[in-house]
């Protein structure tokens, strides 16, 4: 029998389950600052609303769920389907689901946050499983590019709260590459699969080169101005801080285009997110926001800018969004305009933990040693100092004071209380003997004393 947990998923120890809990409540107090409530789905959806539209390749990834009892024997009788449910793949789908269903208790302009995770029948690889957390913000019912400005940088607030180091926040386009490529002269059936070659361009340059000249057939017209405009992109892929001056950089790669209406098309494109970026850079001088043009994102349901970020030195990107307009539409039955971003919980957590940040995962526990004497008298004492805000674990077993103190560094305490005396049970006026259990001492502290002692840590 198996005994560990379910292939591509994983426990989560006490220390790594405090750093989760902490990254979500940063990033929740981040976006609470703008105005953001957090709401919460169902882990499963029905299947026609998790496949109705935009899971793209993700409903080939997708847990269904078989049915139950009488209806699960009538199915297999018939040879129907055997499922009606499905675990949610992200957190977008169940939100237009959502929004279809309470949109009488909504306002116009609704902002949200949702943290949970989700669950996607991937293989299972480094850093990539099958249950993960996300962490998405949107704003539905907002068409004006005035949201994807306070988005980008309520999400770069986070990245900088987080502390994960230089990283580049990357941002085009959904209808520009393809638009490009019709430019170029590429047929329409080659163009879904560069737009799927052009996504690992980070990781495989040497790939999509290769993929690029299996469907182009290499040294072709169209396969000269594709090959020069992604040798280009991921020469600067790896430097690029720039604004957005990378946008007039770009008009020679769509100045060549002949046919007129495309080159109006890629116009209206290029300003747009110029004026999305201007903003940015406008509100926050520090914006990290660069302009991308091979900018892919895989998703089905995005219908305008789309962005992602970086950090330095790690090969994944940490989140990702744009707008998608047409999606919630779907489910409310009237067009309903919407833009949000996703963290990827995991890979946040594996660069802190990559980068060791024990402060941040400590649990701030305080041992309180038992010693000889009323085990009740002893808990009372332990609720007064919880009642103080100090977090207090009480040693209820019979065992000497040494092998307490050892069980307290092995749980990764740094701080013991030994004995507290008091003339009134109820007085803050406390006198506390504690041990410093790194270096063996002992003091005597006074509770207001104890307190800013560790406040200053």
């Amino acid at each position: 029998m198996a005994i560990g947990p379910p292939t591509g998923m994983r426990d989560w120890l006490p220390q790594e389950t405090l750093l989760r809990q902490r990254l979500m409540e940063t990033i929740g107090s981040v976006y609470r600052l703008y105005g953001y409530l957090p709401i919460d789905t169902p882990a499963m959806e029905d299947l026609e609303v998790l496949l109705g539209k935009g899971g793209g390749e993700n409903e080939k990834l997708l847990f269904k769920i078989l049915k139950r009892g009488d209806k699960l024997a009538q199915a297999e009788k018939e040879g129907k389907d055997l499922a009606d449910y499905g675990l949610r793949f992200d957190l977008t789908v169940p939100l237009a689901r959502f929004v279809a269903t309470h949109q009488g208790k909504l306002p116009k302009v609704f902002r949200r946050y949702h943290i949970g995770p989700v669950w996607r029948a991937d293989r299972p690889q480094l850093g990539r499983y099958r249950e993960f957390y996300q962490c998405d913000i949107d704003v539905v019912g907002g068409a004006s590019p005035d949201y994807e400005v306070e988005i980008i940088t309520a999400t770069e607030r986070v990245l900088k709260r987080l502390q994960l180091g230089k990283y580049r926040f990357r941002i085009s386009d959904k209808r520009l590459l393809p638009s490009l490529l019709r430019g170029y002269g590429v047929q329409e059936l080659h163009i879904g699969p560069l737009l799927i070659a052009l996504d690992k361009l980070d990781k495989d340059f040497n790939g999509v080169r290769r993929d690029v000249d299996t469907l182009l057939g290499r040294d072709s017209e169209p396969w000269k101005k594709v090959d020069l405009l992604i040798t280009r992109a991921h020469a600067a892929r790896p430097h690029d801080t720039g604004r957005h001056e990378r946008l007039n950089y770009f008009e020679e790669h769509w100045k060549i285009i002949q046919a007129p209406n495309l080159k109006a098309e890629i116009e209206e494109i290029l300003a747009g997110l110029k004026t999305i970026i201007t903003s940015v850079l406008a509100v926050n001088q520090e914006s990290s926001i660069v302009f991308d043009p091979i900018l892919v994102r895989g998703m089905d349901y995005y219908t305008g800018p789309i962005y992602e970020a970086v950090v330095e030195s790690f090969s994944s990107s940490i989140l990702g969004g744009g707008r998608y307009d047409g999606l919630i539409g779907t489910f409310a039955g009237r067009d309903i305009p919407a833009v949000g971003c996703s963290i990827g919980f995991e890979r946040i957590l594996s660069l802190l933990q990559d980068r060791e940040s024990p402060k941040a995962a400590k649990a701030e526990r305080i041992l309180f040693v038992r010693q000889a004497g009323d085990l009740v008298e002893m808990t009372r004492q332990a609720e007064q100092l919880r009642a103080a805000g100090l977090a207090v674990e009480s040693y209820l077993d019979e065992d000497d004071v040494g092998k307490q103190l050892k069980y307290a560094q092995t749980a990764g305490m740094i701080w013991a209380v030994k004995e507290v005396h008091s003339e009134d049970l109820h007085s803050e006026d406390l006198s506390l003997l504690v041990r410093h259990l790194p270096t063996r001492q002992d003091r005597t502290l006074s509770l207001a004393e104890f307190q800013a002692l560790l406040h200053s840590k």
